[in-house]
């Protein structure tokens, strides 16, 4: 007769991958959501997701995740975690990420940033392509900013800015 034991097993130490916003070698931005272990081998496994396309979640081994190597001919991390407070916006892949994280984090709290605080700006669609001084892309990164620093205000629990009166 096969019983099976009651007595809790002691599992290995789990290395966490810390939760937040990482920039992947090869450009893609990702969310780590936690680190998860395999029921098959108990080892240690990222979740994690896309901050792009369809936001498929995708588990790769811990170790893997935080493996520095060389890729693409040079010596660097796999992932790179970012944050989203001091993180640059100078391109339309890191705004969209950075929105679409943000977002995330606001819904998870309960939070609907669209109605709590306000919609992110809207990407304009009228830039000549000429590098202008004052481009229409400078002015949406400027505004983004601004909606990323309340918006994280608004996640820390911070009193918002309130607007002058004049």
């Amino acid at each position: 007769m096969n019983q099976t034991s009651t007595e809790p097993q002691e599992l290995p130490p789990l290395h966490a991958t810390p939760p937040g916003l990482y920039r992947h070698y090869k450009g893609g931005w990702y969310e780590v959501m936690d680190t998860v272990r395999c029921s098959e081998t108990l080892q240690g496994m990222t979740l994690y997701r896309a901050l792009y396309g369809s936001q498929g979640l995708w588990v790769r081994p811990a170790a893997m995740f935080a493996q520095t190597g060389v890729f693409q001919g040079k010596e660097q991390a796999r992932f790179v975690r970012h944050d989203p407070a001091v993180l640059a916006l100078q391109d339309l892949a890191t705004a969209q990420a950075l929105i679409t994280y943000l977002s995330a984090v606001a819904l998870r709290q309960g939070i609907e940033l669209d109605s709590a605080l306000r919609a992110p700006p809207i990407m304009p669609n009228t830039c000549c392509g000429r590098g202008c001084n004052g481009c229409v892309w400078e002015y949406y990164f400027a505004a983004l900013m601004r909606w990323r620093d309340d918006a994280l205000a608004l996640l820390s629990g911070a009193a918002m800015p309130t607007a002058a009166v004049g």
